[in-house]
């Protein structure tokens, strides 16, 4: 996997909750790594979060490539990277 996904979420979200395991099994295996990042701490990316969770396929140079919003299923956390 040469993209990478990161995780917007919180630790008051119940979806976030749910989502986050899924979403770690699914980059596990695509043989890449799962990064979360927590939207009441300071990281640049977090700034246009507008809901949470918020998946985030980012490419080798920094862009985004792929969002989604919301709980997610696998399926729907796989097409991120298709």
């Amino acid at each position: 996997m040469t993209n990478s996904l990161v995780f917007f979420g919180a630790s008051w979200c119940r979806p976030c909750k749910a989502t986050y395991p899924i979403a770690d099994r699914v980059a596990s295996a695509m043989g890449g790594e799962l990064e979360y990042v927590d939207v009441e701490t300071y990281d640049t990316r977090a700034n246009d979060v507008t809901a949470v969770p918020t998946l985030r396929v980012y490419d080798e140079y920094g862009d985004v490539i792929a969002e989604h919003r919301g709980g997610a299923t696998e399926a729907q956390i796989r097409a991120l990277f298709a």
